[in-house]
């Protein structure tokens, strides 16, 4: 999840993403890329053509494609089983007010209506909110750098943005019916009182999401040796608890229970210089106590299966959580009655295999409304964020797993991975150089367009539809 220096370099100068056309299929490819490792961009022509295939208009899947700045809008097909129509494109960095310098779309939440989306962007150090129903930017926020994971109160009041570069938890005032927004308050992570006094001398906050009781909970990272969580109560925006590595090495996915007041928690680390994690850890938010019991006696922590555990969600029925393992590609199915372990899923991206240069690398997930799918962003071959060990993938895009099968229908490809060169691509995984860009998908959501009837709710904290 974290962005090394050198790369942070590459992506902030590189030139802005050009595009494919119509639902991943190439088109007429311009000569700017030569192979000859001058940086330049291949670019591609883009048009969305609502006579060559049309969406059913039952949801709407948000795609960020991190690595070229773009957002792809896909809905399920009107005409085809397991198969989703683009019915919008979004270049990030042609749209008026966007710095030229380019930024990262990084993850993506939406407003308790769903009327809204935030986009947190890691490069940039902004935000950015469209109006869903006709996607149009109505704000671009200085959110400070490493802008990470930007997520709705309950009610709407506020963004509340996970700022790695600030180490800071930054409150955004949003006033939706006028359309404004205001940064009006932050809180300096490791400056803080609570912090200290728990032992955390390292990391800065990386994910969060809202407990039923109204507090967030905010794990801190990048790095699993940064793991550790800090609970904020936001009726003074201040630092409730806050717990140091040694109890919570938690460093990024965060999820709270449909019903019940519990709270889940990933910690994952590569396995490229030491042995991998993957854990998952389940919090009490009414006792504030660690609860899960894992598969050893005494264990205070559930294991995934794999290495880098990573994102996870519940199907819309709140019987199932899913976890996923981003550099081994596969993951488990925890039941959130018990918080146990009860399925595992062997491969979350169709390319798997013992050697991880040939392995898929998934990243986050969000499930459809009506519970037939889950969606799985893959990472590219030359990624922008995470460990490259964990985070390097074959094919960039989103798979497309049927929730009652577990297995991939459709792998959605907006930037086919083979329409680029082989030396593009070198070139852009080569971290010494300001080379091009290709695929890298990370942020997933889903928006729901007709009335859905659901259990627990289509996202957290899980309180409508």
């Amino acid at each position: 999840m974290q962005m090394d220096a050198t790369r942070r370099r590459f992506l902030v100068g590189s030139a802005a993403a050009g595009a494919v056309a119509l639902a991943g299929c190439a088109g007429d490819r311009d000569n700017d890329d030569d192979g000859s490792g001058n940086g330049e961009e291949t670019t591609f022509d883009y048009e969305v053509d609502p006579e060559l295939e049309a969406g059913d208009g039952s949801y709407e899947l948000w795609a960020l494609d991190q690595g070229r700045d773009n957002i792809f809008i896909y809905e399920p097909a009107a005409d085809g089983d397991d198969e989703f129509a683009v019915t919008d494109f979004i270049d990030i960095n042609g749209l008026e007010g966007v710095p030229e310098e380019g930024v990262v779309p990084h993850m993506i939440d939406y407003s308790s209506d769903y009327e809204y989306a935030a986009v947190a962007c890691t490069a940039g150090a902004r935000t950015l909110v469209f109006r869903t129903e006709d996607h149009e930017l109505v704000a671009d926020i200085d959110t400070g750098a490493g802008s990470h994971m930007a997520a709705f109160s309950p009610g709407d009041e506020y963004i509340h943005v996970d700022a790695i570069g600030e180490g800071a938890i930054v409150r955004v005032e949003a006033d939706l019916e006028s359309e404004s927004f205001e940064v009006v308050d932050e809180i300096e992570v490791l400056e803080d009182d609570t912090v200290q006094a728990a032992g955390i001398e390292s990391g800065a906050p990386i994910c969060h999401q809202y407990a039923h009781d109204g507090r967030s909970l905010h794990t801190l990272g990048p790095s699993y040796h940064d793991g550790a969580l800090v609970i904020i109560d936001h009726e003074e925006f201040t630092v409730d608890k806050a717990y140091s590595g040694d109890e919570l090495p938690t460093n990024c996915g965060t999820m709270p229970h449909p019903t019940e007041e519990k709270f889940y928690l990933t910690a994952g680390l590569p396995s490229s210089n030491e042995d991998g994690v993957g854990e998952y850890y389940v919090y009490d938010t009414a006792a504030d106590e660690i609860v899960v019991d894992g598969a050893a006696a005494g264990e205070n922590k559930g294991d995934t299966g794999g290495n880098d555990a990573h994102g996870f969600w519940f199907t819309p029925d709140g019987e199932e959580l899913w976890v996923l393992n981003r550099e081994t590609n596969d993951g488990v199915i925890v039941d959130p009655e018990t918080d146990e372990v009860v399925e595992t899923i062997e491969k979350y991206g169709p390319d798997q295999s013992e050697n991880p240069d040939e392995r898929d690398s998934p990243d986050i997930m969000w499930a459809s409304p009506d519970g037939e799918y889950m969606f799985v962003t893959l990472r590219g071959p030359a990624p922008l964020s995470g460990d490259p060990h964990a985070a390097t993938g074959v094919t960039p895009g989103i798979s497309v797993l049927d929730i009652e099968t577990r297995e991939i229908v459709d792998v959605i490809e907006p930037h086919p991975i083979g329409d680029f060169d082989d030396d593009h691509i070198a070139l852009a995984q080569d971290e010494t150089e300001d080379g091009p860009r290709v695929p890298d998908f990370h942020g997933v959501g889903v928006r729901p367009i007709e009335a859905f009837e659901t259990v627990i709710g289509t996202s957290p904290p899980f309180d409508g539809t």
